[in-house]
């Protein structure tokens, strides 16, 4: 994925846990464009919902994966002793509204 040829991400950036997560995912979209009913409807006509449908789950995974790396990164600044308002001012929130969302119940 680019913009304007730019790269979004660097590959080699990313870690091998993070590349395997995107191969995986990957694969997943490439057995949903395979599906035989979506094929079927994107033949009559209907391909602009498949591809709405397409990119609607290309977001929800990416906002489920953006959290779950979110709460870990969270999780890992409390370990380390950071303070709730710290954390809140990384995230753009007030440091209750971060201890809301993120402390353990």
């Amino acid at each position: 994925m680019s913009v304007r040829g730019t790269a979004l991400i660097n590959l080699d950036d990313l870690s091998p846990a993070t590349r395997k997560e995107l191969e995986v995912w990957g694969q997943y979209l490439a057995h949903l464009g395979e599906d035989p009913a979506l094929a079927a409807r994107a033949a009559k006509g209907g391909s602009a919902v498949v591809e709405l449908e397409r990119l609607a789950a290309v977001k929800a995974y990416l906002i489920a994966e953006s959290d779950k790396a979110l709460k870990e990164a969270v999780y890992r600044a409390r370990s380390e002793k950071l303070s709730w308002h710290t954390i809140g001012n990384a995230l753009g929130v007030t440091g209750e509204a971060a201890r809301l969302r993120y402390a353990d119940r």
